[in-house]
């Protein structure tokens, strides 16, 4: 079979959504009940009838449904997986008339693009209706979508008294090292969903929490010569980066890439029949 075929992975995307249409019913129903009461306690709650406060009581909200968002996307890459929890939904997906590489990438868009296409659809109709009810509650109408848009882009201004030219080349790098993090992590949460069999998002959380304490611990008993600046400007020099930082920035990547690749080599040595922790 051709490793990947653009015309059978859509059919193969479309299939699986429809088989699974039930399943994103549900789960936009209950991130769109979270949200809903949650910005609920967050603007009807004491003190929320003063001047002025009802407005950052939706900042409040919107920063709620941002962090809601980050977990349910980290959760969506733990569940990548999710149609193969028990062995008869593994032995029909896996005979499923496709290859490895476009199976893998159909649970890949699953687990990204239409779970944050559920969250966001979930906040702007919970956002909706709180906005359009916020008058039977005594206050003005505050929407609070293109604030939690806003929230999700990635924001890489700095402080930097630096002329536009290093501003523009600052701007750049802080977004290149912010997207790193994030996919950084993802895969983190990508390859933990992929090897781990039960209980994928709790465990990996758990690896990743340890695995940073212990890299902060080392950190703090290094004696470093000097303290290092990533990115400082001065009149002389202008806009000065450390190497570190794009040392740390290739690294990252490259990390990230094996842990997609990792993730994808592990999707294909999938067992019908386990009953291990692991997928392997």
């Amino acid at each position: 079979m051709k490793n990947f075929d653009l015309h059978r992975f859509g059919q193969t995307f479309k299939s699986q959504l429809l088989m699974g249409r039930n399943f994103w019913l549900r789960l936009f129903v209950i991130f769109f009940l979270v949200l809903f009461f949650a910005e609920l306690m967050f603007t009807e709650s004491m003190g929320s009838n003063v001047f002025g406060y009802y407005t950052t009581s939706v900042d409040n909200a919107v920063n709620f449904g941002t962090f809601f968002f980050v977990i349910s996307m980290l959760f969506g890459a733990t569940s990548i997986f999710s149609v193969l929890k028990d062995t008869r939904s593994r032995i029909t997906y896996l005979m499923f008339p496709a290859s490895n590489l476009e199976k893998y990438l159909n649970c890949l868009v699953m687990s990204t693009v239409v779970v944050a296409l559920v969250t966001f659809v979930a906040f702007f109709c919970a956002d909706t209706i709180r906005t359009l009810l916020a008058p039977a509650f005594g206050h003005e109408m505050v929407w609070g979508v293109p604030s939690f848009i806003s929230s999700l882009i990635p924001d890489s201004s700095y402080s930097l008294s630096a002329p536009d030219v290093d501003k523009v080349y600052q701007w750049w790098l802080g977004f290149i090292m912010e997207v790193g993090i994030i996919l950084f992590f993802h895969s983190l949460y990508m390859l933990g969903g992929t090897a781990f069999r039960r209980q994928q998002f709790l465990i990996t959380s758990m690896i990743i929490v340890c695995s940073m304490i212990i890299i902060v611990s080392i950190l703090g008993h290094i004696d470093f010569k000097e303290n290092i600046n990533l990115m400082t400007y001065n009149e002389q020099d202008g806009l000065v980066v450390h190497p570190a930082l794009y040392v740390i920035m290739v690294v990252m990547y490259l990390l990230t890439c094996f842990n997609y690749w990792l993730s994808y080599r592990i999707f294909c040595r999938v067992q019908a029949v386990n009953n291990k922790w692991l997928n392997v």
